[in-house]
């Protein structure tokens, strides 16, 4: 049986997911659809476009309560 944790939060106008399973995590930025996660290769890359998931860039944190933070911090200076 495959347990997920998902929270969501309203940010200047974005909705934040996080979601985490036994697997890994992920963090969602909408209505950009920019993807954070640690599926399939174990390390934290971020894919910037929604339309070509296959683009991923790799991040230095792979902590997923850490990056989360960051990517709100942002999002609360965007205003």
């Amino acid at each position: 049986m495959l347990r997920k944790k998902q929270s969501s939060i309203l940010v200047n106008g974005k909705t934040v997911y996080k979601a985490e399973t036994p697997h890994g995590w992920a963090i969602v930025i909408m209505p950009d659809n920019i993807l954070i996660d640690n599926y399939h290769i174990d390390k934290a890359h971020i894919h910037p476009n929604p339309k070509k998931h296959i683009i991923k860039e790799e991040i230095g944190e792979n902590n997923p309560e850490k990056v989360y933070k960051t990517v709100l911090k942002h999002l609360y200076m965007m205003n």
